[in-house]
């Protein structure tokens, strides 16, 4: 595994402090609890999601459609946050608000497109 992030997110009190880092392979959850790693393999999807708390007061939306219990990180119920589907491991859903959450989604994209052109050409 490489040891140098190639992005990282700010710890905020948005993110209560916590630090999230994306590497060539994966990405690293630096929390109040310790760390968690979730490596690109295991990642399904990931979008940003605006507040649940919004979603709700706004248009009465519980978004109960592909419903998957979550593991929050942060504030993520409160603010616009980074929500990470896995296909692998007991969490398959992951909330967490980093300082900027498009920014930090489209450096994830870029390492995952990176990521997978490499075991492209490994798998040739």
């Amino acid at each position: 595994m490489n040891n140098k992030p190639i992005s990282t997110s700010k710890s905020t009190n948005k993110s209560i402090w916590q630090e999230y880092l994306i590497y060539n392979d994966r990405i690293e959850f630096n929390t109040l609890f310790g760390k968690m790693t979730v490596p690109f393999d295991h990642i399904e999807r990931v979008n940003v999601a605006e507040s649940d708390l919004k979603r709700l007061l706004t248009r009465c939306d519980l978004q109960l459609k592909n419903f998957r219990p979550a593991l929050k990180l942060d504030w993520a119920n409160f603010l616009e946050h980074v929500v990470l589907d896995k296909s692998e491991g007991k969490i398959r859903r992951i909330l967490f608000t980093p300082d900027d959450p498009e920014a930090f989604i489209r450096a994830l994209e870029k390492a995952l497109s990176g990521y997978r052109s490499r075991q492209a050409k490994k798998n040739v």
